[in-house]
């Protein structure tokens, strides 16, 4: 190629790359200063494979970037100031803080520009036009606050309990956006702090609310469906001593020791009385504890049951909580087995033992007659030798394990349950003992993996 065609070339180059940088907005080349906005700039690279996502990087990028410019003023009478000796607490509120700001903006002008490898962004909210948007959300969420507070406080005169509870988290679901603004209010009923008035009011409430289990002690077999249900009731102490039932409370069931499945979530009924039932116990501790406490996200909307508003208006400790004592009760049981081991019967029954341990841990306690028992268990299991495979310079040897196992009911004298597992191989160099041993292993996990679960729907 002549030199000629060479400059032509590096000419237009130079030329298109001048009109590009002549195309430019002053705001790309350099960050504008304006007193009055709030300003956000966020470029993103094109590459063939992004798509569009370039842009929205861009935009998320220059959004982040106003939202930081918007100072954060920390108001005295904020529920942010009251924890500023609390870390755990202030850093999730100012986190909450800068979500929210990023989440909320709106009003703001969006300008771009691009060319064939950066795509620009830049985003401009009016100061004034934000304060007043500002001040006028945060007017309208107050009012809104105190109508569900005024409202709160006159069904807890009704004794409408519940309902009351319902128009306390409304109020304070209507302060989630204003963490750190002024929460005074005053009205033509009196001067309101929300973030001490409220909390107050939910401790006096609370205060006043028991839920008292009815029958505090329960005795369940392991993986039975319990017979009768956790019932407590759920009252309230009005003026001159009464006690007045609470309808629809919301309440949670959870194991406080030990472990199962449990029926969490109850309502009460017109009398108070709120049920929960045991579908299965799943530890084998024999004391077992469940509690029964107020069920604070059956108020609250999806969104907001984790928010940081809920740990501040309703500490530990503030609800009333019922608790039950669970005992394991296990069925007594007489155990009856054979083991042979490569045509020997054993007397100690190593594996036997050990299958008898894991019943008596869940389901049974192993009485010394059976004429005292309510259930039969029977085991026979069989080692025997297989063949000895040899190779160059190894041998290699086999055992086959098989078992039989039922359980009967002795008042009924039918079979409950069988099983027969055949044909577990255990397979290892040097001798029959270790091939035995693996044989062993493999048919006690066997039994653990796919006989015990269907052991735990007998409701034995």
């Amino acid at each position: 190629m002549s030199k000629f065609y060479l400059l032509v070339i590096a000419a237009m180059l130079v030329f298109s790359n001048f009109q590009a940088q002549a195309g430019k907005p002053k705001w790309v080349k350099k960050r504008p200063s304006e007193n009055e906005y709030y300003i956000g700039i966020g470029m993103a690279f094109k590459s063939g494979n992004a798509g569009l996502d370039y842009a929205k990087k861009a935009r998320a990028d220059a959004l982040r970037e106003m939202a930081s410019e918007i100072e954060v003023t920390v108001s005295s009478n904020s529920l942010l100031h009251q924890f500023e000796n609390n870390y755990a607490f202030k850093e999730t509120f100012e986190s909450k803080i800068a979500t929210s700001a990023e989440e909320n903006l709106t009003g703001y002008e969006v300008q771009t520009w691009e060319n064939k490898k950066e795509y620009w962004v830049m985003m401009r909210l009016n100061k004034e036009l934000f304060r007043r948007r500002k001040q006028l959300d945060l007017e309208m969420a107050k009012k809104k606050a105190a109508s569900y507070l005024y409202e709160a406080r006159k069904l807890v005169d009704k004794l409408d309990i519940t309902p009351a509870l319902a128009a306390y988290f409304k109020a304070i679901e209507s302060l989630e956006d204003h963490l750190k603004e002024d929460l005074t209010y005053r009205s033509v009923d009196g001067n309101i702090n929300f973030g001490t008035d409220i909390l107050n009011d939910l401790r006096q409430l609370f205060s006043k609310i028991s839920i008292t289990p009815i029958n505090p002690e329960y005795q369940v077999s392991f993986s039975k469906t319990m017979d009768a249900p956790l019932t407590a009731k759920v009252e309230y102490f009005a003026p001159q001593g009464r006690r007045v039932p609470v309808r629809n409370f919301p309440v949670k069931f959870q194991f406080s020791q030990g472990e199962g499945i449990i029926q969490e979530k109850a309502i009460s009924n017109p009398g108070g009385e709120v049920e929960s039932y045991i579908q299965k116990l799943e530890s084998s501790f024999k004391k077992q504890q469940v509690t029964a406490t107020f069920d604070h996200t059956a108020l609250l909307q999806d969104e907001n049951i984790n928010s940081p508003l809920v740990r501040f208006f309703l500490p530990e400790g503030i609800a009333p909580v019922a608790t039950f004592d669970i005992e394991l009760q296990k069925s007594d049981a007489w155990f009856s087995a054979t083991e042979t081991i490569f045509d020997v019967p054993q007397i100690r029954q190593p594996f036997a033992n050990i299958l008898k341990s894991d019943l008596n841990e869940t389901f049974f306690n192993f009485t010394h007659s059976p004429e005292s028992a309510a259930y039969i268990v029977e085991v026979s299991v069989y080692f025997r030798k297989g063949e000895i495979k040899k190779g160059k310079g190894y041998e290699v040897y086999l055992v086959f394990a098989d078992l039989n196992f039922s359980i009967t009911s002795r008042d009924q004298g039918t079979e409950v349950f069988s099983e027969t597992v055949t044909g577990i191989k255990g397979m290892r160099p040097g001798s029959y003992d270790y091939a035995l041993t693996e044989a062993r292993d493999r048919l006690l996990q066997k039994f653990r993996e796919e006989i015990y679960p269907r052991l735990e729907i007998l409701n034995l």
